[in-house]
């Protein structure tokens, strides 16, 4: 029997992700505002928000430089014109519009795992969103990661929604946010395959796949076609991610990029990149093997994605190394057991993280692989419940009698 606050949450399905997006608009404003000392433009973010400032005042799409050029994909730049169309051009504006997107990714979190599970799991992967240290601390930076990672979340929900009511409105919805999403963060293409392959073999939707690539398609069409024109170049995605291949080519760390060699050799930085993997590999098979396995998995989760300046309670700290460890470990078999279930976020999460192996690891690109793991423990933890609980009922004999 259901205690009496319990069935008051049930019944008001919104109020416990309207509290939780509460808990965590006050955790950001609270470390935005009052105890952070991280610099809001430092390294990358800096660049971002010259490149804005470019577009705002020359309406130039150049990253890094004052000449045009597509060494980044639009997702967040335009994102970030947009906001700054509107008002003023300060950082604290956009400190204000990553609190509000951090803790507005409460929604979609609740809504995919509570339509796949139980609205109380639902919940307790909303409060993951709300509290843990990385998913607040990105939001004092300017940086592609807290919209993207709203994108991610809002992408499951809506494909969720799409598989259980396809619509028109409802595809063209779930297309168009996994198109932002891939061009905000290109690492979550591989999830445009999965999804493909997913609605070609699944007899009930399978019709909807010529709208869905019609509508990723047209989404891609204005950024590809300006490359062309502008650039003379054919670049569906970046012209600068090669760097990040590269840099994460060499095993642990030992050696850095060799840029004479790579000049010489009239290559990119992406062809200089595989060939210094296929090179490896086929010189020390194992120590690449290990590498691009076990290695850059260890750098990319070893720890949480915050900086030694993050002023939060140590406590608090210590709750958070708790909880992102405690996910790692739940994850080791939730993975595998919602691969075994064919469940489409398993075969998503696993596609994106097999693609991020490919280049540097490190702890920030880790963080929305994070969420996605939280998302699939609880997602897991009800799968296995509902298995377990169908495997006791025992088969009853013709009188109705359980058979024994």
């Amino acid at each position: 029997m259901k205690s009496r606050p319990l069935q008051i949450f049930l019944s008001r399905p919104a109020l416990v992700p309207a509290l939780l997006f509460v808990l965590a608009f006050a955790l950001r404003l609270l470390y935005v505002f009052v105890t952070s000392t991280q610099s809001f433009l430092e390294g990358d973010a800096g660049r971002y928000f010259a490149m804005v400032e470019q577009m705002l005042s020359d309406h130039i799409y150049g990253y890094g430089s004052e000449e045009s050029n597509a060494r980044v994909t639009p997702g967040f730049p335009l994102f970030a014109y947009s906001i700054y169309s509107v008002f003023p051009f300060t950082p604290n504006v956009f400190r204000w519009v990553h609190i509000l997107i951090g803790a507005a990714t409460v929604f979609p979190v609740c809504s995919y795992v509570s339509s796949v599970s139980r609205p109380l799991l639902g919940w307790a992967a909303g409060l993951f969103v709300a509290v843990y240290p990385p998913l607040i601390y990105m939001t004092d930076l300017f940086l592609t990661e807290t919209l993207f990672i709203f994108l991610l979340a809002l992408f499951f929900a809506s494909w969720q929604w799409m598989m259980n009511k396809p619509s028109v409105w409802s595809v063209i919805l779930n297309a168009a946010v996994l198109s932002w999403a891939i061009l905000t963060r290109p690492g979550m293409l591989p999830v445009l395959m999965i999804a493909v392959l997913f609605l070609l073999f699944s007899k009930p939707t399978w019709r909807i796949l010529i709208p869905y690539l019609l509508t990723v398609g047209a989404c891609f069409l204005p950024w590809v076609v300006r490359n062309w024109i502008v650039l003379d170049e054919f670049t569906l995605l970046a012209s600068d991610s090669g760097n990040a291949l590269l840099s994460g080519a060499y095993p642990f760390f030992q050696e850095n990029p060799n840029y004479k060699e790579m000049y010489s050799l009239r290559m990119s930085q992406t062809q200089y990149g595989v060939r210094v993997i296929l090179k490896g590999f086929k010189e020390n098979f194992l120590e690449y093997l290990s590498w691009f396995s076990f290695g850059k998995l260890y750098y990319t989760f070893k720890s949480m994605w915050v900086s030694s300046t993050m002023n939060f309670p140590k406590l608090y700290m210590y709750g958070g190394v708790l909880l992102h460890y405690l996910t790692l470990l739940l994850s080791l078999i939730s993975v595998p057991y919602l691969l075994i279930k064919k469940n489409f976020l398993a075969f998503a999460f696993t596609a994106m993280l097999l693609f991020q192996l490919l280049f540097i690891p490190t702890a920030r690109y880790g963080t929305p692989f994070m969420l996605l793991m939280a998302m699939l423990v609880c997602s897991a933890g009800y799968t296995l419940w509902i298995s377990r609980k169908q495997n006791y009922k025992l088969p009853a004999g013709p009188t109705g009698e359980p058979l024994h």
